[in-house]
């Protein structure tokens, strides 16, 4: 278990007239030695009530990074287990071309059984040569018949067969035409399966974003979700404090009764008018003071405030931080930080922590941090801006190493300065953060040609593996066509043998 804070020594001097008059004011306190999240010797843990289970909410750093995105994992399966997992449109068009070929065979096959076939051409013929009495002689039509008006109505019926012959053939090129369109499309299908697949699973240029949200953006909303953590903790202490001091004594039987008269220099019933304290920073002495911490700051009619400054050792760089906590008008809170960090040393600073990799920035210099934040009510609105040099990244993959894990390595490994810049908007409990850098340019141009090249190369894997899982369906799909090819055939057959006697 940790302390939150703790201090090695606190002195306070009161003043003693106003702790006559029922007023707790602090002249000057001193806390020395004080330092946060340290280990404790012994536990302090408190024993909880076991509250009934409830579904984990999501964390406001969690929020933060899903609006920011979140860098692609880095886990890729091969091709063919790819599309083992997928419906691939191929298979799913080929069935609806096999069943649409299917239907106009059918719908044809039923047709042709209707149509003039072999047999009445034959009794046409057989007709003709009864006109000419039997001899079963060759010639014209019109030079054969014994009688014209027999001769015409034959001739229209065999006309009016040829034409319904003739509907039939063109109905069914027509129709295989549209079908031949299909197959085409169908030859093709595999194709965009590949590139429908390739944009689900391989990353581009475009996929990836703003590269800085995606590698810092973790990091950032894990402060920023701590430090509004502290603020919000902090904050119903002195909401609690000045509540108190409004409550008002109520008047008991057969008791006397304290008479306090007005005071020309009213005085808050608690009141620390200088605080000095010195602490130890992330390696750095920082002291300052805090002005006018009062249990109900509208009595003062000022606000708090604090100002500290630090240094530490060697690379350890400095910093200033000031602002006000301000409460003189409870209805309207409004608070406020400036902060400054010049040359501080960073390492072992973990930016990205997924299954498939981790980005760590080694080391590095922040050459200066610049940040203001303000709050007013529930309202948030914050900018910090830092120059990072001697930077030094770690990217390590998880259980498999895959490409983005090189690329993302080699592009880092030529980065030495970059400039971030974040804001915050939203609410104390709903934050936003932007997140805006250098890096993110110079990753992006830098990742977009091996994306590109990474692209083609799994496209192109995904293709030749879909045509062979394909490629059966397709040949099936294909092989449909021949039955209405013999249809064809027959009904050209048939035009023939009817022209033939005419």
């Amino acid at each position: 278990m940790r302390n939150a804070v703790l201090a090695e020594k606190i002195r306070m001097n009161f003043h003693t007239g106003e702790i006559l008059k029922g007023n707790k004011v602090v002249e000057d306190l001193s806390a020395t030695g004080v330092g946060f999240d340290k280990p404790r010797k012994t536990s302090g843990a408190i024993a909880k009530k076991e509250k009934p289970s409830e579904e984990p909410k999501t964390s406001v750093a969690e929020k933060m990074r899903e609006k920011l995105g979140r860098l692609p994992s880095a886990t890729a399966d091969s091709a063919r287990q790819i599309i083992e997992n997928e419906q691939l449109e191929t298979l799913k068009q080929a069935e609806t071309l096999q069943q649409e070929i299917a239907d106009a065979r059918d719908r044809f096959s039923k047709r042709l059984e209707n149509l003039p076939d072999q047999e009445t051409f034959a009794d046409y013929k057989k007709r003709i040569n009864d006109l000419k009495g039997g001899s079963g002689e060759s010639g014209g039509l019109l030079g054969t018949l014994g009688r014209a008006g027999q001769a015409g109505e034959i001739r229209k019926d065999i006309q009016t067969d040829l034409q319904a012959l003739r509907q039939a053939r063109q109905d069914l090129v027509a129709t295989r035409e549209k079908l031949q369109i299909g197959l085409v499309d169908l030859r093709a299908a595999p194709g965009r399966d590949a590139a429908r697949l390739t944009d689900k699973y391989a990353l581009s240029p475009k996929g990836i974003g703003n590269m800085s949200a995606l590698i810092l953006g973790p990091k950032y909303a894990g402060w920023v979700e701590n430090g509004l953590s502290w603020y919000q903790r902090l904050s119903p202490h002195m909401s609690a404090m000045m509540e108190k001091s409004r409550e008002t004594e109520k008047r008991q039987r057969r008791q006397g009764i304290d008479v306090r008269f007005a005071s020309s220099r009213p005085v808050p019933e608690y009141w620390i008018k200088t605080a000095r304290v010195s602490a130890d920073m992330g390696g750095m002495d920082v002291s300052g003071q805090v002005r006018d911490i009062a249990s109900d700051p509208r009595v003062l009619g000022r606000p708090l405030k604090f100002d500290f400054s630090g240094a530490g050792a060697e690379n350890a760089g400095s910093v200033k931080i000031n602002g006000r906590l301000d409460r003189t008008n409870p209805e309207d809170p409004r608070d406020r930080v400036d902060f400054q960090i010049r040359e501080h040393a960073l390492s072992s600073l973990q930016l990205l922590d997924q299954d498939s990799m981790s980005v760590v920035l080694s080391k590095a210099r922040l050459d200066a941090v610049d940040g203001s934040i303000r709050i007013a009510g529930a309202k948030l609105d914050a900018e910090i801006a830092a120059d990072v040099s001697a930077a030094r990244f770690d990217v390590n993959s998880g259980e498999k190493e895959h490409f983005l894990v090189r690329a993302l390595a080699s592009a880092l490994g030529d980065i030495r300065s970059f400039d971030v810049a974040a804001t915050l908007g939203g609410t104390l409990t709903q934050p936003e953060i932007t997140i805006d850098s250098g890096l993110g340019d110079v990753l992006k141009a830098s990742l977009s040609r091996d994306l590109e090249k990474h692209r083609a190369q799994m496209q192109q894997k995904l293709k030749q593996a879909i045509s062979e899982k394909t490629g059966g369906a397709i040949d099936e799909t294909e092989s449909g066509f021949s039955a209405l090819d013999a249809i064809e055939k027959e009904l050209k057959k048939r035009l023939n043998l009817g022209a033939s006697i005419l």
